[in-house]
């Protein structure tokens, strides 16, 4: 909940804000780069609009920009502003459990129009395909809290996901 007069944040600028303040993403580029590697499909096509988020958290005066000390461009920084209002947007509770856009679960209801055989088909081919992801993200071992929590979340909705096409497969 925002309080009068305080910008609420997208979840395109609550993500750009964490990889700035928690994350150690101090150029535009690096918090590019951050979404592009994203294992996440949805914020690798995001990376295009990061620029333009940037430069609004910087109107905004959640985000600060000063020269960098060894390169051309600019070194960001979250401001005072940016710190409460990042903190504000990751302890709203209606964001924090919004569904969201989910791929998997906007398909699922088309595939029970497949005949059976195309049906389970799919959900073998889903599940090799779920398998190959969990076992990538199970090697990751990270000490940015950030990401080791993103990627235990991961784990747990692949494995969900598995199961509930286990469950209708058999």
């Amino acid at each position: 909940m925002t309080s009068a007069g305080e910008r609420q944040l997208t979840e395109l600028e609550g993500a750009v804000l964490t990889e700035v303040a928690l994350r150690g993403n101090e150029t535009a580029y690096k918090v590019r780069r951050a979404f592009q590697l994203s294992p996440s499909v949805q914020w690798r096509g995001s990376a295009g609009a990061v620029s333009p988020a940037i430069r609004r958290l910087l109107e905004a005066g959640l985000l600060l920009a000063r020269p960098h000390p060894s390169r051309a461009g600019q070194q960001l920084s979250v401001s005072e502003i940016g710190k409460a209002a990042l903190m504000s947007w990751a302890t709203d509770i209606d964001g924090a459990i919004a569904i969201g856009m989910d791929p998997f679960r906007l398909r699922s209801g088309i595939w029970e129009e497949l005949t059976p055989g195309r049906r389970k088909k799919l959900y073998t081919e889903i599940s090799a395909a779920l398998g190959k992801e969990l076992d990538e993200l199970s090697k990751r071992n990270s000490n940015d809290s950030v990401d080791r929590n993103q990627t235990e979340l991961a784990i747990a909705l692949i494995k969900s996901r598995l199961e509930w096409l286990r469950e209708r497969r058999d």
